[in-house]
C-alpha cells in the first residue's frame, strides 16, 4: 500500500508539473508539438525546422574539449568533470560506479549524471543507454572532442549517460586487436583471460538490465524516461515492468531504438539465424572500422570527406576514438538482440561447456533461465510512446518506402497492442544517420526535448 501511494504521488506530481513545463515553447517546438497532436503513421520534421532546434552552451564546450584533448586518445577521466566550473558548463557533473552481484560475480556499471544549473520544471531524468560496442563518451563528445548530445541536453534537463558493464575502462584500451581487449567488468582491477571467457559467456541482457536498474535507482530520484540507442533499446522494454515501473510512468521514447526482439516486426526484419552467424559465447566479437563503413556514415559526419572512400572515413573515425571506444561486443548480445531464440539449446550447451567445473560458484541453470529476456519484454501497459529517427538511419528508416521502415512497423505493432494510447514516430528529414547524436548533437537535443515534452503531457 505504501509503494502504491508513493507511485501515485510521483505520478501526480509528474503530470501536474509537466503541464507547466510544456507550456512555454520556442516557435519550432510549438510547430512540432502541434504536428504531434495529429494521429498519423509518422510525422516529418523538415530540414529547415530541424536546424532551428537546440541552444548554445555557455562555453561552447571548450572546458570539456580541453580536458579531452589533453588525455591520451581522448580517454579522459570523467571524474575530472566534477571540478570544472558549473557556470561554464551549464550543469554539474557527477561520475558514479555502482557495483552489484549477479551469477555469483561482482559487476560494475558506471554512469555520468548531469544536473542542469537552470532546469526546466517538471521534466524527468533522461537516461540514455548506448548501443553495441559503445559507451557514454559518444553521447558526451564527438570524435573531435566537441560538445556532444549530453552536454546540450544537460542545459535543460537532468541526464544520466549509462555505460553497460565492461564497456568502459579508466584510461581506455591500448590493445589494437579488439577481440583481445579486457572488458571493464569491474573497474578496480583487470580480470584474467579465463575469467573473461566465463563472464562473456554469462553476459545476458538480464544481467545488463539488472545493472541499469541498480544504477538508475542509486543515482536518480523521481520520474525517469529511458532511451536505448540501437542494441541498448532492448533495455528500456525489458525494464518496463521492473521496480522502476512507477517512475517510468508507462512512457517510452526512442532514438534509433527499434523494438524488443519478441516483436513480429523485429523477427521478420532480421530473418532466420543459425549458429554459424555467431562466434562462441565465450569470445568477444571485434567491431573494426569496416563495420562502420556503411550506414554509420553520412555527409553530416565530423569525418566526412567526399574525396575519401567510406572505409577510409570509417578508419579515420575509429582511429580518433579507438582508445576510449570498446569496439567489441559479446556474442550473447547479438544473439539475444537478433531474435535468435531458435538457438536456445545451442547457446545453453555452450554456457554449460564454459561453466563446467568453474570455481566461481556460477550455476549454469541460473544463467540459462535468463536467456532471451529480450523476447519476453511486455508490449502492453504503456501510456504514451514516441520514436525519433534520422532520415538516413539505414534499417531504422527507409525514405524510399517508409511503410517498410523498422520504426514504423514497430510502432504499428505497439498500436495494435495498445489501441487507446497516443503513439508517434518523428522523422528528422535530413541526412542524419544512426549516429545522428554525433552528427547534429545541438539540433538533436532540441528534437529529443520536444519529443519528451510531448511525451510527458497528461
Amino acid at each position: 500500500m505504501r509503494k502504491l501511494k508513493v507511485n501515485l504521488w510521483v505520478g501526480l506530481a509528474f503530470l501536474l508539473t509537466a503541464v507547466w513545463a510544456v507550456g512555454a515553447q520556442t516557435a519550432p517546438e510549438e510547430t512540432i508539438l502541434k504536428m504531434l497532436e495529429q494521429d498519423r503513421p509518422y510525422h516529418t520534421v523538415s530540414a529547415a525546422l530541424f536546424e532551428q532546434l537546440g541552444w548554445d552552451l555557455p562555453d561552447g564546450g571548450s572546458q570539456v574539449k580541453k580536458l579531452a584533448d589533453e588525455a591520451p586518445g581522448g580517454a579522459f577521466d570523467p571524474r575530472k568533470l566534477e571540478v570544472l566550473p558549473a557556470d561554464k558548463l551549464g550543469y554539474r557533473a557527477k561520475w558514479h560506479e555502482v557495483r552489484y552481484s549477479m551469477y555469483n560475480l561482482d559487476w560494475d556499471i558506471p554512469g555520468l549524471h548531469l544536473i542542469p544549473n537552470d532546469p526546466l520544471p517538471g521534466m524527468p531524468t533522461l537516461v540514455i543507454i548506448h548501443g553495441g560496442a559503445g559507451n557514454w563518451y559518444q553521447f558526451f563528445v564527438d570524435p573531435l572532442n566537441r560538445a556532444g548530445l549530453g552536454q546540450y541536453l544537460a542545459q535543460k534537463i537532468p541526464v544520466l549517460l549509462v555505460t553497460i558493464p565492461g564497456n568502459y575502462r579508466h584510461g581506455g584500451w591500448t590493445e589494437e586487436e579488439y577481440e583481445k581487449r579486457i572488458p571493464g567488468y569491474v573497474l578496480d582491477r583487470d580480470v584474467g583471460p579465463e575469467e573473461v571467457k566465463i563472464r562473456n559467456a554469462v553476459y545476458t541482457f538480464r544481467l545488463v538490465a539488472e545493472g541499469v536498474k541498480k544504477l538508475v535507482e542509486t543515482v536518480t530520484s523521481g520520474p525517469v524516461v529511458l532511451v536505448g540507442h540501437s542494441t541498448g533499446g532492448e533495455l528500456q522494454f525489458i525494464l518496463k515492468d521492473s521496480s522502476l515501473e512507477g517512475r517510468m510512468q508507462g512512457l517510452s521514447l526512442g532514438w534509433a531504438t527499434g523494438g524488443p526482439a519478441g516483436l513480429n516486426a523485429m523477427q521478420e526484419f532480421r530473418g532466420p539465424r543459425t549458429a554459424d552467424d555467431y562466434l562462441d559465447v565465450w569470445e568477444l566479437r571485434p567491431r573494426p572500422a569496416s563495420g562502420y563503413a556503411g550506414g554509420y556514415l553520412g555527409p553530416l559526419s565530423p569525418v566526412w570527406d567526399p574525396d575519401d572512400s567510406r572505409l577510409e572515413m570509417a578508419q579515420h573515425w575509429i582511429g580518433l576514438v579507438q582508445r576510449r571506444k570498446p569496439l567489441f561486443k559479446q556474442p550473447l548480445q547479438d544473439i539475444e538482440h537478433n531474435s535468435a531464440a531458435n538457438l536456445r539449446d545451442h547457446v545453453a550447451a555452450q554456457i554449460q561447456q564454459t561453466l563446467e567445473g568453474n570455481e566461481l560458484g556460477i550455476k549454469p541453470d541460473e544463467v540459462i533461465a535468463d536467456l532471451f529476456s529480450t523476447t519476453r519484454s511486455p508490449v502492453t501497459g504503456y501510456r504514451r510512446m514516441i520514436w525519433t529517427v534520422g532520415k538516413l538511419d539505414d534499417g531504422h528508416w527507409n525514405p524510399e518506402d517508409p511503410a517498410m521502415s523498422r520504426e514504423l512497423r514497430v510502432a504499428e505493432e505497439f498500436r495494435k497492442e495498445n489501441p487507446d494510447i497516443p503513439i508517434r514516430v518523428l522523422v528528422f528529414d535530413l541526412p542524419v544517420t544512426h549516429q545522428g547524436h554525433i552528427e547534429k548533437p545541438r539540433e538533436l537535443a532540441g528534437g529529443l526535448l520536444v519529443a519528451l515534452k510531448w511525451l510527458v503531457q497528461p
